[in-house]
């Protein structure tokens, strides 16, 4: 049950102060939390304590001074609060957001138990943001998004635990959840229910619905580059080197990555990244080892279609039995007029170990959809953080994610001190045989869901009911290299491609995409030494040089022959206009095939691949081209490649209708990237790099289709944060650098700064021990807090409401023998 502090209703700032201020000062003598936090380069914090708890506690209070309004806001969403705190929303966006999180909780997926350190964690955090709060005070909150807010509410443990418990796809579907409806309730519809929850039911063509569900399997812009470097590319024989660039949507703060480094002395180093709102590090390395993550394109999920019972739209056939629809109805408070909060309700629908769908997808007589995902539960904490905590080579990494098969849609790229690089597609992935893809599609990649030989199976080492197999899935470990950046398995490593692999992981033996064939054309020229760098072979530095060079590989490959045609034709009729190709053709000759910020042509050639794709997102090589070598399965990293300088008239056509985009936007085709491809934080402009995934630039980089105003902000999944470490026996290096910097608040002196060494292709050199986070920290902030205050309105409240005694407290929070925790072991 909630306390009184949290009804839902918005809070005066004044009790929130008032609360907060009783948690009184903290007692050495008996502190409950008791961590450092050291500030280096960039904002980035170190926090080292002695157990969990206070861990949490110092990285809760560091996220709180970088992120207090997001992270504040975002409490109220996955608590379903949002409506009741800031209305219904515009298109009744909070009142959808709230029913959907409402769901998870209707659902128990927040009553999942959790390894004891992410209990202790988890309050700490919640402790340690409140103890910022309680420091500063609403009032003397300098962020213009909450600063004096009367909705500002205090963290909660729960709330840390909803932040992490929350399932990593199904927010994606939470639209086509709530448009689910069956047919009888369309003419039910309440006030205030938009057009958006409602189920159209227009009969779509086979087409359509095949597209839609297609659009799902195929997100547009997701993903990551990963690159594990072994010992026998590296290029002093005996280090192994990662780098890790995952691609996240910058406007959404659900996936905002934050730097941080957590160290229990003898116990554990943890030093990376994670989303903002979670309290351990992700992607990072222990020391001992080092990962990352990529999307992967093995299926997760499934669309079914589903035989309704003639006449009853909530029951439907399976095996020949009736199965009923289950009904699910939540509630969540609105925000009216005078402070007044009514409760509205919504009724979400489960069928076939999933959820019914709406929206484009049919809900009619006799027709339905379902949508299954295989969830990763709380075994994504187990598997993803504890379990990779503790592992001290690549095979151990791949054992504990083989345990647990943690989380849905990823692969993972790591390395460890011994040389060696692994890449494997682990995650849970649907158990569906090759013969079934074939022999249950309805509309593909619809399936039937009417019989259990459409069912997902079960193998021996499945983590749970209906996942693959680990010992099926793709992965290989060499001393050599591995990497992925999106594509299928395939070509981890090009000279051992995959075979035998189940068709749900993805495809094989096909066209590679240009930021895949990019990656590998950059590993081999560095193995080979034929980059323009000195000497073979990865160092730290020549890591980080290459896979942030913004090298163009669609102009490497195709910039000649743009050129020569445009010079035997150097004007093209579009739609019965002449376009003179003159200017063009001489900017493309003299162009850097970079997408550097300083490059005069770029924006040129990305336009002229935009209008050749017809606007259309894509990972490969215009189709309509003509090519002098087509793709070739001997050589699919280089192929296709050339075009045929005789006959293509697709290319110029694009180019001449690029000349006329420009033209109509008043930018010259000679322009500089930087000065038309920018952010803007607190009116400055901070020149961008690199590229978009149809120009084949590995440090990928999404912006909206040219405007007068250039490519006025990063609108899609891009770089986030950018990791190197290098990995011997006895010595840890890293750089990183997190490209829309540290800070969400304005006013924070890290709401810029690493934007701009981003900008400049600049990385930060982070400390990994005790002595060098000491000696390169440019602040430190002492935090201590005492058990004294358990039973005070603060932690009773808001953080432990169970406790009925200060020993409990205690214990709850101060792990007295951290050696003895679930398995640790000092290292």
């Amino acid at each position: 049950m909630l306390s009184p502090l949290f009804k839902r209703t918005p809070l005066a700032a004044a009790t929130l102060l008032t609360l907060l201020t009783a948690a009184g000062t903290a007692s050495a003598k008996n502190a409950a939390f008791d961590a450092t936090v050291y500030r280096t380069s960039g904002g980035i914090p170190h926090i080292i304590a002695d157990d969990w708890g206070s861990i949490g506690y110092g990285t809760g209070f560091a996220a709180a001074e970088d992120h207090f309004c997001k992270q504040s806001k975002n409490a109220l969403k996955f608590r379903g609060e949002l409506a009741a705190n800031f209305g219904p929303g515009e298109q009744n966006a909070n009142i959808s957001s709230d029913f959907f999180y409402k769901l998870l909780a209707a659902e128990g997926i927040y009553d999942e138990k959790v390894d004891k350190e992410f209990d202790r964690l988890f309050a700490g955090y919640a402790a340690g943001f409140n103890r910022y709060l309680r420091d500063t005070g609403i009032d003397n909150i300098k962020d213009p998004a909450c600063g004096g807010a009367a909705w500002v509410q205090p963290l909660t443990a729960d709330d840390v635990r909803r932040f992490h418990l929350t399932p990593a796809f199904l927010p994606n579907f939470s639209p086509l959840l709530l448009a689910a409806k069956p047919p009888a309730a369309k003419a039910a519809a309440t006030p205030g229910t938009t057009a958006a929850t409602i189920n159209t039911t227009v009969a779509m063509t086979d087409r359509d619905l095949s597209a839609y569900a297609a659009s799902f399997y195929n997100p547009s812009d997701k993903g990551s580059n990963g690159v594990a470097i072994g010992k026998d590319a590296s290029k002093d024989g005996a280090s192994s080197l990662l780098f890790a660039n995952p691609h996240l949507e910058w406007k959404n703060f659900d996936f905002r990555m934050y730097a941080m480094h957590q160290i229990i002395p003898g116990v554990s180093n943890m030093l990376g990244a994670n989303q903002a709102q979670r309290a351990h590090v992700g992607f990072g390395t222990n020391g001992d080892v080092a990962w990352t993550n990529t999307v992967s394109t093995s299926q997760a999920y499934m669309f079914y279609k589903l035989d309704l019972v003639p006449g009853n739209p909530m029951a439907y056939s399976f095996d020949g039995k009736e199965q009923a629809i289950e009904a699910v109805t939540v509630s969540a408070n609105v925000l009216a007029g005078e402070g007044r909060l009514i409760e509205q309700q919504h009724t979400f629908y489960k069928a076939n170990n999933g959820y019914m769908v709406g929206g484009k997808f049919p809900w009619m007589e006799g027709f339905g959809v379902s949508l299954r995902i295989a969830n990763e539960g709380a075994r994504g904490f187990q598997g993803g953080a504890m379990a990779m905590a503790q592992a001290s080579t690549v095979n151990e990494l791949k054992q504990a994610i083989n345990t647990y098969q943690s989380t849905p849609g990823i692969n993972t790229i790591a390395v460890d001190n011994q040389g060696q690089a692994m890449y494997g597609d682990l995650g849970p992935i649907v158990n569906y045989t090759d013969q079934q893809l074939k022999d249950c599609v309805f509309k593909p990649p619809m399936f039937q869901g009417n019989s259990s030989k459409c069912a997902w199976n079960t193998d021996d080492d499945s983590a749970v009911p209906g996942l693959m197999g680990a010992s099926k899935q793709a992965a290989i470990i060499r001393n050599d290299y591995a990497t992925n950046s999106n594509d299928s398995y395939w070509l981890a490593n090009p000279n051992v491609p995959f075979n035998g692999i189940p068709a749900v992981q993805g495809n094989s033996k096909s066209e590679r995409t240009l930021r895949t064939r990019s990656g590998l054309t950059m590993v081999q020229q560095r193995i080979d030494g034929n980059d323009g760098l000195v000497g073979k072979g990865f160092d730290l530095d020549n890591l980080v040089e290459r896979m942030l060079s913004n090298q163009h590989y669609a102009g490497q490959i195709l910039r000649d022959d743009v050129v020569t045609l445009c010079r035997k034709n150097p004007a093209v009729s579009v739609d019965g206009n002449k376009v003179d190709l003159t200017q063009a053709c001489q900017v493309l000759s003299q162009w850097s095939l970079t997408a550097d910020i300083d490059s005069r042509g770029s924006h040129l050639f990305r336009e002229f691949l935009r209008a050749a794709n017809g606007g259309e997102f894509t990972r490969w090589l215009p189709k309509q081209f003509n090519y002098t070598v087509a793709f070739d399965l001997n050589d699919p990293v280089n192929t296709p490649r050339g075009l045929d300088t005789n006959n293509n008239p697709e290319v110029l056509q694009a180019l001449a209708k690029a000349v006329l985009v420009l033209q109509e936007v008043n930018i010259p085709a000679d322009a500089v990237l930087g000065d038309i491809q920018y952010i803007t934080r607190n009116g400055e402009k901070i020149p961008m790099p690199a590229g978009e995934e149809f120009e084949g630039v590995f440090n990928k980089m999404a912006y909206d289709p040219i405007s007068k105003q250039g490519y006025p902000d990063v609108t899609g999944s891009s770089a986030s944060w950018v990791m190197a470490t290098q990995l011997t026996a006895d010595n840890v290096k890293v750089k990183g650098v997190v490209s829309y910097s540290q800070s969400s608040d304005p006013t924070s002196p890290h709401y810029s700064d690493l934007s701009k060494l981003f900008s400049a292709g600049e990385m930060v050199d982070i400390p990994f021990t005790v002595a060098e986070v000491k000696a390169a920290a440019l602040s430190t902030t002492v935090l201590k807090e005492g058990v004294d205050q358990c039973l005070s309105g603060g932690y009773k409240d808001f953080v432990a409401p169970s406790f009925r005694n200060k020993n409990r407290c205690i214990r709850y929070f101060k792990d007295i023998d951290n050696k003895q925790f679930a398995g640790f072991s000092a290292k």
